[in-house]
């Protein structure tokens, strides 16, 4: 910090400004990779599915 309030207030403005970007970085990249592992989740579920499907039908031929 300076010792003039004005450079102080300047200071205090880009420190502002730069950890807003660094914020708003980091919720854009959170976003993404919330949405990766949303993909993965669901190609997951789906694949479970499938195995429980399978399942079933394979159950109910032995019958």
């Amino acid at each position: 910090m300076g010792q003039d309030p004005r450079q102080t207030l300047e200071d205090i403005e880009a420190t502002r400004e730069d950890l807003g970007r660094k914020v708003d970085e980091l919720v854009d990249r959170a976003k993404v990779e919330a949405g990766e592992l949303g993909k993965k989740l669901s190609v997951g579920a789906a694949g479970m599915a499938v195995v429980a499907l399978l399942g079933y039908i394979a159950k109910r031929r032995v019958r």
